[in-house]
């Protein structure tokens, strides 16, 4: 049976989280490749770090930037808990924010996270590269890592089986892959994510009593996510 999309039609006006600030990052504005927009990002890149972690926001139709939960709280754990062992970026899609242009479909999407990935791997320097997304992002952040040979993980939290049709083989991109859903996630059901889960040879974490927006405690799951996409700090920060 093939994955349910649960979305509505987007609003005419989507509501956005406010802008919000995380201790570390300095703001940026990334000019666009081969003539594409500029975009809005926030970046972290201590002089010496280990780790470089990538953040994409959910769907920004829907009122997704870089400040929605979910991505924020990730990015606030980032600096609470990497201290200067992780390097990070979040940054709003094409037509989000200060970002110019128009929201493409996705297609246009991918571009702009490989893009942040070419600022991230420049100003971090030689380490490997974790890349995380939320809903729509987690399926941008999956194509945009197989264009990436550093990196070696994945987070996909609460991803849209339906956006990774077409994409079945294992271990493509050649990266660790791990899948969070809340199993109360009103959008995209946990079966049709395990489902995804087993085509993409991914771990999958489900989480008793979140749902979509993980809105029971986005600490929890930040905190969870920090063991998967920094594992170096979290060897570091252990007793």
């Amino acid at each position: 049976m093939p994955p349910v999309d649960r979305l509505p039609p987007p609003p005419a006006v989507p509501v956005r989280s406010p802008s919000a600030s995380v201790a570390g990052e300095m703001e940026m504005q990334v000019p666009g490749r081969s003539g594409g927009p500029s975009l809005e990002a926030r970046v972290c890149t201590p002089s010496r770090p280990n780790r470089a972690v990538l953040l994409c926001h959910p769907h920004p139709l829907y009122g997704g930037s870089m400040h929605s939960p979910v991505p924020l709280a990730i990015a606030k754990i980032l600096s609470e808990k990497g201290g200067s062992r992780v390097a990070w970026a979040r940054f709003n899609f094409r037509g989000v924010g200060a970002s110019a242009g128009t929201y493409d479909g996705g297609r246009g999407e991918v571009d702009d996270a490989d893009t942040l990935l070419d600022v991230l791997e420049r100003t971090a320097g030689p380490v490997p590269v974790t890349v995380c997304g939320h809903s729509f992002g987690a399926s941008v952040a999956f194509k945009a890592a197989a264009l990436h040979p550093r990196v070696d993980r994945l987070l996909l939290i609460a991803p849209s089986p339906h956006l990774f049709e077409g994409i079945a083989a294992p271990g493509t991109p050649p990266a660790r892959v791990t899948i969070f859903v809340g199993d109360r996630d009103e959008l995209y059901g946990v079966d049709d994510v395990r489902n995804l889960a087993g085509r993409l040879g991914a771990e999958l974490e489900i989480f008793e009593g979140f749902d979509h927006h993980f809105l029971k405690s986005r600490r929890v799951l930040a905190e969870a996510a920090f063991r998967v996409i920094a594992p170096e700090a979290q060897q570091a920060t252990a007793p």
